[in-house]
């Protein structure tokens, strides 16, 4: 093992840091986003059965999982805010934004970044309702459907159910980009299962922008960007 600033982490790859291992996933607004390796526990996204992630019950155990990171040394400093989007599949933002330091990724985000994210054993639970009540039914017929949340597969596929079913609890964190962080040293851990061979290249290119002199603030470029870069 080898300690790095979280900054210089290859996305995709996972990093040990608090007691708990994380996968990075995207240098955002000078923060590190990135996504707990596994499934921490399973709870309802709302005893209730509402696809709110404001009043949802799953949000105590947010709270939970970041008191319990404290414990192992994390703080407010070191875990920044987690602005989720609560818009609706339709459009509709209703439910407009949450802040939690140990949040949940929205469906948007899990498209962006599901090529580096493993799978899980279970299914997993994202921030993004299905519906919202949408007063006057003006965007969607189906205002009755609250009760629906998104989900993603253990196969990596995603799909809305019922907001009172038990599912994987998965939180997102934006660390402090230099924060120091464990990762495993060069040739001791295999490339993941599947993997492209174009994004085999993106993680070569990372991981020789890691070992660069770079000044703080600076931060390699996205997958996406890296592929248009490579295309023009």
């Amino acid at each position: 093992m080898k300690q790095i600033q979280v900054r210089k982490v290859p996305y995709g790859e996972t990093f040990s840091v608090f007691g708990d291992k994380f996968v990075a996933l995207d240098y955002i607004n000078g923060k590190v986003l990135a996504i707990r390796k596994e499934i921490w526990k399973n709870a309802p996204f709302d005893t209730s059965g509402v696809n709110d992630l404001r009043t949802a019950s799953i949000t105590g155990h947010l709270v939970q999982y970041f008191e319990d990171l404290c414990k192992n040394g994390a703080s407010e400093d070191t875990i920044a805010m987690n602005t989720m989007d609560l818009k609706a599949t339709d459009g509709s933002r209703e439910y407009g934004t949450f802040d939690m330091r140990a949040g949940l990724l929205t469906l948007e985000q899990y498209g962006k970044y599901q090529d580096i994210i493993p799978l899980a054993d279970d299914w997993w639970c994202l921030a993004t309702p299905w519906r919202t009540p949408n007063p006057g039914g003006l965007r969607s017929p189906y205002t009755d459907y609250t009760d629906r949340v998104w989900y993603v597969f253990s196969d990596g596929r995603y799909y809305n159910d019922n907001a009172d079913n038990t599912y994987g609890v998965r939180p997102a964190l934006y660390f402090a980009s230099d924060l120091l962080v464990s990762i495993e040293d060069e040739g001791e851990e295999d490339a993941t299962d599947g993997e492209t061979a174009l994004y085999q290249e993106y993680r070569e290119y990372i991981k020789e922008w890691s070992g660069l002199e770079t000044v703080m603030g600076e931060s390699p470029l996205t997958f996406e960007d890296w592929k248009n870069d490579r295309e023009d």
